[in-house]
């Protein structure tokens, strides 16, 4: 403690102002502290001790244009922390996004073009192996569905990219960089890329589009929120627009020509993908973080305007899209951030917002729902499948998946009526009429979980691991 004083002695006055506040002055009450302490035992063995050196250090410490100094100091420290963090939350400045995309290459590809649909003819009816086509690394996780357009897949990545591979060369061709995390799919719309940036930290995200054609950069929409899902474009009265969610901001609806705003949302907080069935949009919203007590609502807003035609109150967050059956509209609710994180399959009629059927599952679900015929089939938090009868209104079957921790993907039905999902060692395959297992797939190495749904190409399903590689697996064929 008394070193502490001969170091300060040493110093010149703006120093001494400039580091007593936030570091001496801490060590120099504790050094009281202890000091006092140890003249206290000293006493009982007839020992004096000095306390001067402290003392005159803490008088010192305590003059008013000291104190002012300490409090200014702390604020500009305090400030400069919140201001670095309000820049490294924030998006790149525009002028870096088109640096960064003027040298992406063009492209003469048509991608208006759906992806091939696997036929029965092409896939396996009885229990075969499934076996890697081919792998690519992207270097990144990916947390958005892949998307499949004119013969290429784009994946947003962790690390700020859209990557773009061609299927049949099986390789990157091309990005297009925005520099924030991309977690939502991208959306191709008149062979355009559109896709938003941003987690729950990130404000002031945007949803940004690219030329596909040349390859350029060609503008972003603004909002004060993040764009954690996917745009869903819509047709009103022969305009093609934009539909997105933008965390506090609600939803936005916005042309897709000129990025300019339609109308706005403000209905909470919304992390979930709309909906639209004729002049309709369909959307829940959800908790934000530190904000768990927050009503959480199904919204059916007017398409043309954004007015809300009917509400209904939930127990917690939608991050799914809804689904459609007959005149019924499906929510999967489900939430990461109340414990215990359990779920509901809330169902409502689409003209008037009349309850139409619920039920509590233990996960959230957060995944997507599949309807098919009278049945809806949706995964929860933990690698639950759940099929329920919609016309009766029951629960049909509940198949457990082997998982390891939490799990973000949902349910794939293809054409044979075969269950895809991925699970604890790679990608189980069940048939949904019985629920028994077919086949699975592990990786030699170690599995590192998916994020995302598996998505199909011609005779392959293509799916990225957390630790960025793509992958298309296909049967292996049998010998005539």
């Amino acid at each position: 403690m008394f070193g502490l004083m001969e170091i300060t002695a040493q110093l010149d006055e703006p120093t001494k102002l400039a580091i007593i506040p936030t570091v001496v002055l801490p060590f120099t009450i504790l050094g009281m502290i202890l000091t006092s302490l140890a003249t206290w035992v000293a006493a009982f063995f007839g020992v004096e001790l000095k306390a001067e050196g402290p003392k005159r250090l803490f008088e010192v410490l305590m003059k008013p244009k000291v104190i002012v100094l300490a409090l200014l100091s702390n604020l500009v420290v305090y400030a400069g922390i919140k201001t670095f963090n309000y820049i490294s939350n924030g998006p790149y400045p525009l002028w870096w996004v088109d640096i960064q995309n003027s040298s992406a290459p063009a492209s003469e590809k048509n991608y208006s073009d759906l992806p091939p649909v696997i036929t029965p003819s092409e896939m396996a009816d009885s229990p075969r192996t499934l076996e890697v086509a081919w792998e690519i690394p992207l270097h990144s996780a990916v947390f958005g569905t892949p998307v499949i357009r004119g013969g290429s897949l784009f994946a947003g990545l962790d690390r700020g990219k859209v990557m773009e591979v061609d299927l049949e060369q099986r390789k990157v061709i091309r990005h297009f960089e925005i520099g924030k995390p991309v977690m939502a799919a991208p959306l191709i719309l008149n062979n355009r890329l559109f896709v938003g940036e941003g987690i729950h930290l990130t404000h002031g995200a945007r949803l940004y589009s690219f030329d596909l054609k040349t390859g350029k950069f060609a503008g972003a929409f603004s909002t004060t929120g993040h764009v954690e899902r996917s745009a869903v474009s819509a047709s009103v009265d022969g305009q093609d627009i934009l539909l997105f969610p933008a965390g506090k901001d609600g939803l936005y609806a916005i042309t897709s020509s000129g990025l300019k705003k339609i109308w706005q949302a403000s209905i909470g907080h919304v992390d979930s993908y709309p909906a639209i069935d004729k002049n309709k949009v369909f959307i829940g919203t959800g908790l934000e973080e530190g904000y768990e007590e927050t009503p959480t609502k199904a919204y059916a807003l007017d398409l043309r305007t954004g007015k809300p035609l009917w509400e209904k109150n939930l127990p917690t967050s939608v991050w799914g899209i809804p689904v459609f059956w007959e005149n019924v509209v499906c929510f999967s609710v489900g939430d990461i951030y109340k414990t215990p994180q359990y779920g509901q399959l809330s169902c409502y009629d689409k003209e008037t917002g009349k309850e139409y059927f619920s039920y509590n599952t233990s996960g959230a679900l957060i995944s997507a729902p599949v309807i098919l015929d009278n049945h809806l089939i949706v995964s929860d938090l933990y690698g639950k499948i759940y099929q329920f009868d919609l016309k009766n209104r029951t629960l049909d079957w509940i198949l457990p998946v082997p998982t390891r921790g939490e799990t973000y993907a949902s349910v794939v039905i293809n054409d044979q009526d075969q269950i895809i999902f991925p699970g604890a060692e790679g990608l189980y395959i069940y048939s949904r009429a019985n629920q028994k297992l077919i086949t699975v797939w592990k990786p030699e190495k170690t599995w590192a979980g998916t994020y995302t749904n598996v998505v199909s190409y011609k005779d392959q399903y293509i799916f990225t691991d957390q630790s960025g590689i793509l992958r298309g697996l296909r049967f292996k064929k049998v010998a005539p």
